[in-house]
């Protein structure tokens, strides 16, 4: 006698999902996961939707910056992933979650410092072009490096999110309505 259970589960969880969700809030889901273009038909198979919906709510996703549409060279059709500055705007808000910003602050003189360590040491202004001129750190300084960039950049755009924000509750809080000066015509 075999044990069918983990099937039954995975059927029953699926169900759940399909029944306490909306075909919009699947396709949210799936795509907040697809890193890789995936075609409408993958996307749609794993949103538990039909191709057509699945294709008017990326529709409605690509309009709000939160997935790219592609085109592949070797694939027909439009392919859809999530979209890179949707992943930095997600990113920042953890950090923003996890850290005050004067923490934040501190953690980003921090970073400066430790890149321009490397940049010195490497004489270089990048790991990538370190690693090309043969700068002489190892493989494990270069990551280091990398990701103290990484790290940089993406606490960067938190206190800019969190600067943003602070801006915005102002403004809403003092009665301004409109575009921001200076960006607009």
């Amino acid at each position: 006698m075999t044990d069918d259970r983990p099937a039954e589960v995975n059927e029953r969880v699926t169900e759940e999902w399909k029944s306490e969700t909306t075909p919009g809030e699947r396709v949210r889901t799936v795509i907040k996961r697809t890193y890789d273009p995936q075609s409408v038909a993958a996307i749609a198979e794993r949103a538990l939707t039909s191709e057509t919906t699945a294709r008017k709510h990326l529709g409605i996703l690509a309009e709000d910056g939160y997935v790219e549409a592609v085109s592949l060279r070797d694939k027909r059709g439009t392919w859809y992933k999530r979209a890179p500055r949707s992943v930095v705007l997600e990113r920042a808000q953890q950090i923003l979650n996890s850290v005050d910003v004067d923490t934040l602050a501190e953690r980003i003189s921090e970073l400066s410092e430790t890149v321009r360590e490397y940049e010195e040491r490497a004489g270089a202004e990048s790991p990538r072009a370190a690693a090309i001129d043969d700068s002489g750190l190892s493989a494990e300084e270069v990551i280091e490096w990398q990701t103290a960039r990484r790290n940089l950049k993406l606490a960067r755009a938190a206190l800019a999110l969190a600067d943003a924000t602070e801006a915005i509750d102002d403004d809403t809080g003092s009665g301004e309505r409109g575009e921001p000066a200076g960006i607009t015509g």
